[in-house]
């Protein structure tokens, strides 16, 4: 294998793999990147068995086809800090890869490879994934699927519960509608969006988030505006141009969304979402970081937002909205309510709540609702 490629193409590839390197590998080859060559284009890929990237680089020039497994953090540091403007990688005797690139010259030990000048067979243990080919169970918007990651992630789970898959993020499609919902246990996104395409039918599964976040991360940049997703058993695909990422599919079961957004509420508010959100972190200077609190008061055309910290002082905080029921009083979680006022995709947001006791819904945008349970107890 020889190939001559432009540095900051090989790179970028490099950057959209990355994620799928293992980082404590049980099997070295899971710690390194497959690079393969062929008709005047490169593959990479990686897979950590709970994600697999593949990413094809195209308009490379392919002197002697071939492939290896390369240490793939090792590779990544060298070919961010090199300067020229062309990588050239060769294949060697005794398992090796020349990195090179003007005056400077870096050899790696490959974990596989084919012989040095030819691309006959394949690793035996890399682990591979499906080819995404034929039509995709699953076509969307490429904007309105990041946008529906952006979401519903941060409301995720940063543990693993062991009743509900709630570490991870469900995608539902039913009737040309597709369905992204993230919780906690104690919040809960939950966004909807039509598909363009696709072979139809019910779908539904839990995805894991760092494929999403790979996915949020590098696929404006990619090329076209729609993105393929394919539900493979246990794995799930998707593809938006040359970058293709695979997702283990998390078994565990996930809560019943719909039973826990409330349908409507008694109390209505309507607010301006940057006032709102000045408002409410001003008022989270003065909360305890074990149990930060903030209790909100709606009174006609009026939202108080108070906190206390004991032995540091207290806040208080008044702002214009739009209120004429009865007064109400709630507490929450000021970074629930901060990261979901972040998240929104309107400047007017609108607060639906039943009583002090009962989730609260915030309407954060078109088909997006945001459910937040209060703290009751310390109203």
């Amino acid at each position: 294998m020889k190939i001559l490629i432009d540095r900051l193409a090989f790179r970028n590839a490099l950057q959209r793999v990355e994620m799928g390197i293992d980082r404590k590998p049980t099997n070295p080859v899971y710690g390194g990147i497959l690079i393969e060559a062929s008709n005047d284009s490169v593959v990479l890929m990686t897979n950590d068995l709970d994600m697999a990237v593949r990413y094809r680089i195209d308009f490379v020039q392919v002197d002697q086809p071939g492939w290896a497994v390369i240490p793939g953090r090792e590779l990544v540091d060298i070919i961010k800090d090199l300067e020229s403007d062309t990588v050239t990688l060769t294949l060697l005797e005794k398992g090796q890869v020349e990195v090179q690139s003007g005056d400077d010259v870096c050899t790696l030990v490959t974990f596989e490879s084919s012989a040095p000048a030819t691309a006959s067979e394949h690793s035996e243990s890399f682990p591979l994934v499906p080819t995404l080919d034929g039509d995709a169970d699953i076509v969307m918007d490429k904007g309105d699927f990041l946008v529906m990651v952006s979401s519903t992630r941060f409301a995720t789970s940063r543990v693993q519960d062991t009743r509900f898959a709630t570490e991870g993020i469900l995608l539902e499609v039913l009737d040309g509608q597709a369905t992204m919902v993230g919780t906690d246990g104690r919040r809960l996104a939950c966004i909807k969006r039509p598909t363009t395409g696709g072979k139809g039918g019910k779908t539904r599964s839990v995805l894991l988030p760092k494929v999403l976040d790979q996915i949020y991360r590098f696929g404006q940049d990619e090329e076209g505006q729609e993105i393929q997703i394919w539900f493979l058993g246990n794995l799930v695909g998707f593809k938006l141009g040359n970058l293709e990422s695979f997702g283990r599919v998390l078994t565990g079961e996930y809560p019943n969304y719909a039973n826990v957004i409330p349908q409507g509420g008694k109390h209505v508010l309507n607010a301006h979402r940057e006032s709102f959100t000045k408002k409410l972190r001003l008022a989270s200077h003065l909360t305890q970081d074990s149990a930060a609190v903030v209790r909100l008061e709606m009174t006609s055309n009026n939202l108080e937002i108070a906190s206390e910290h004991e032995g540091r002082g207290r806040a208080s905080a008044n702002f214009e909205v739009d209120y004429s029921g009865d007064g109400l009083k709630t507490a929450f979680n000021p970074v629930f309510l901060l990261e979901g006022l972040k998240a929104a995709h309107t400047e007017q947001i609108e607060l639906q709540i039943d009583d002090p006791s009962r989730p609260a819904k915030f309407m954060l945008g078109d088909e997006y609702t945001y459910v937040v349970m209060p703290l009751s107890a310390l109203v």
